[in-house]
């Protein structure tokens, strides 16, 4: 677990109240391994989030969903900054700017707007699949 999920994690335990039993939910999730959240894998660290968020009643913006999926397209597209994994934002916004009609940046859809702008991005996202 990176320390940004930490302290994630952390707030999220402390929302729910249930700070003092940390050690014990982690030991939990990682079946019997560990109960320290920095030694937690990937799987287990989601596992934890999911079931803490469900308690919290937050399942998910859709919202952020939509947005997430466009950037995942962007991804396999390999709009990634030079040397890395990470996806160049910078195009993802000028593409949204330039094609979508709305002239602004992904963060800047509103929730009504993003089916519209998903569906401009998975007619690109096929075009580079046929390309491909």
């Amino acid at each position: 677990m990176t320390p940004k999920q930490i302290g994630m994690v952390r707030g999220l335990l402390a929302k729910a109240g249930l700070t003092q039993h940390k050690e014990d939910m982690v030991y939990d999730y990682t079946n019997g391994r560990t109960e320290h959240l920095s030694e937690m894998t990937h799987d287990e660290t989601q596992a934890l989030v999911k079931y803490l968020n469900s308690f919290l009643g937050q399942t998910g913006n859709p919202a952020e969903k939509m947005r997430r999926k466009i950037l995942s397209m962007a991804h396999e597209m390999h709009w990634e900054l030079p040397g890395t994994t990470r996806v160049d934002m910078k195009r993802v916004n000028n593409w949204c700017i330039r094609f979508s009609g709305q002239n602004k940046p992904l963060d800047a859809f509103k929730y009504s707007e993003l089916p519209a702008l998903v569906s401009q991005f998975e007619i690109v996202y096929r075009d580079f699949l046929k390309g491909i």
